[in-house]
C-alpha cells in the first residue's frame, strides 16, 4: 500500500521504518497529496493541511489520524491502525474516489457536449433561417421567371395567325406544339393583295427564349419583305441578308415559302434548308416540293431556287417542321414523309381540319412513350371547289 505520511520530519524515519517493514511504501507529504497514494496517515495536528485532508476524505481517500505521541508510539499506532483497517475497505474507498473522479469527468464532458450541441444548434438555426430566406428569394425569382415565360408564350402565340383569309379558294388548319412554353417554330398565312397569298413555315435552331426572339424578328422581316417581293426566291434572299446582319448568336433559320395566285392557283415556292414539303393530290398521289437553298442567316449573298406548279381542287398542301419529320417510335424509326403520306392518304376526301387533327393523332400514336425533342408544327391548306 502506498501511504502519504503527514508527520514531523524529525520523527518520520522512526515511523516509516516499521511501516515499510510491513510492506507499505511511504511518501512524506506536505501541502499536497500525490495522486498514486492509497491512504493518508496524519500524525498529530495537520495544521494548514487540514482543508487538504478534509477534501481528500470527501473524495473517498482513507485518512488515518494518530495522536502526536513519541515517534515510537506513533509508529506503533500507525502500524496497528493500518493492520486494523481492512485493505479491502481501503481499496473500495480508493475505487469510490476513482469513480467519483470519473463521474466528475463524465459530468464535465456532458456539460461540454451540451454546450457544443447548443452552439451547433444555434448555428443550424441560423443556417436554416438563411436557407429559408434563400429559398424564399429563389421562389420569388422562379415565380417571376414563370410569369415572364408565360408572358413570352402569350406574346409568341400572338405572332401566329389567329384566323385565316376567308375570301380565298383555300381552307387552312394548323397544329403548333412547342417543346417548352415557347418555341422556335413559326408559320403564317398572309394576304398580300387582292390576288396574292403567301404561306410560310420556319424553324429556328435551338429551343427556348433565344429562338423565340428570332421567330419574332423573322415574322417582322417576312411581313415587310413580302409586301414588296412576289418571288419566293427573291424573298428568301432578302430574308437571308437581313437575318445575317442581325444574328450574332449562331442561330440560323430553315424556311419554306409559297406565294399563290388565288385566281390562277399558280403556286411559286422556295426552300431555305427546310425539309421538302408535300403536295398531296385529290387522288392520293403526292409531289415532293424540293428546291435548292441554304439556311437563312448563316452566309451572305446566297442564291435560292424557285419552282412553280398549278394547284387543283382537292389538293392539300402539307407544311411541317423537323419535329414532325424526325419524330421516332420506340425502335428509333422516324415518322418521316412516309408517315405523313400514310396519315393523309388514309383520310382522302376529308376536310383540312380533320386531316390536320388526324396527322397529329397519328404522330402521337407513333411516338407513344417517347419524350418529344423538338417543336411540332403542322400547317395545311386545301384547295376547295369554290368559295
Amino acid at each position: 500500500m502506498i501511504i502519504a505520511l503527514f508527520v514531523d520530519p524529525a520523527s518520520a524515519p522512526l515511523i516509516i521504518g516499521p511501516l515499510e517493514a510491513k510492506g507499505h511504501a511511504c511518501i512524506l507529504a506536505q501541502d499536497t497529496i500525490p495522486g498514486e497514494v492509497d491512504c493518508v496517515v496524519v500524525v498529530g495536528d495537520p495544521g494548514k493541511n487540514g482543508p487538504l485532508l478534509e477534501a481528500a476524505e470527501e473524495a473517498g481517500l482513507p485518512v488515518l489520524r494518530l495522536p502526536a505521541n513519541t515517534a515510537a508510539e506513533s509508529a506503533a499506532s500507525a502500524a496497528w491502525g493500518l493492520a486494523l483497517a481492512d485493505e479491502r475497505y481501503i481499496e473500495a474507498a480508493r475505487s469510490d474516489a476513482r469513480v467519483s473522479r470519473l463521474e466528475d469527468i463524465r459530468v464535465h464532458m456532458a456539460e461540454q457536449r451540451a454546450l457544443e450541441l447548443a452552439t451547433a444548434n444555434e448555428l443550424l438555426e441560423r443556417q436554416a433561417k438563411d436557407l429559408k430566406e434563400t429559398l424564399s428569394r429563389l421562389d420569388g425569382a422562379n415565380r417571376q421567371l414563370m410569369d415572364e415565360l408565360n408572358l413570352a408564350s402569350e406574346l409568341q402565340k400572338s405572332l401566329l395567325p389567329r384566323s385565316y383569309p376567308s375570301d380565298v379558294p383555300l381552307e387552312f388548319a394548323h397544329k403548333f406544339i412547342p417543346l417548352n412554353s415557347i418555341g422556335g417554330d413559326f408559320f403564317d398565312v398572309l394576304r398580300l393583295d387582292e390576288k396574292t397569298l403567301a404561306m410560310v413555315i420556319a424553324d429556328v435552331s435551338g429551343h427556348g427564349t433565344g429562338p423565340a426572339l428570332v421567330t419574332a424578328m423573322f415574322k417582322s422581316s417576312f411581313g415587310l419583305q413580302s409586301k414588296a417581293l412576289r418571288s419566293p426566291a427573291a424573298l428568301m434572299a432578302a430574308l437571308n441578308a437581313e437575318l445575317g446582319s442581325i444574328l450574332t448568336t449562331g442561330h440560323y433559320v430553315t424556311g419554306f415559302a409559297a406565294i399563290i395566285d388565288i385566281e390562277s392557283l399558280e403556286m411559286k415556292y422556295c426552300s431555305a434548308g427546310h425539309p421538302n414539303q408535300l403536295l398531296i393530290k385529290a387522288d392520293g398521289s403526292s409531289v415532293e416540293l424540293a428546291t435548292m437553298g441554304f439556311l437563312l442567316g448563316m452566309m451572305a449573298d446566297m442564291d435560292y431556287e424557285e419552282k412553280s406548279l398549278v394547284l387543283d381542287p382537292g389538293d392539300t398542301l402539307v407544311f411541317f417542321t423537323d419535329g414532325v419529320f424526325e419524330s421516332p417510335d420506340s425502335a428509333g424509326t422516324l415518322f418521316a414523309r412516309e408517315g405523313i403520306l400514310r396519315s393523309v392518304t388514309s383520310r382522302l376526301g376529308a376536310g383540312v381540319g380533320e386531316l390536320s387533327d388526324g396527322l397529329f393523332s397519328d404522330l402521337l400514336s407513333w411516338t407513344e412513350g417517347i419524350e418529344a425533342s423538338d417543336d411540332i408544327t403542322i400547317l395545311m391548306a386545301q384547295v376547295i371547289e369554290s368559295l
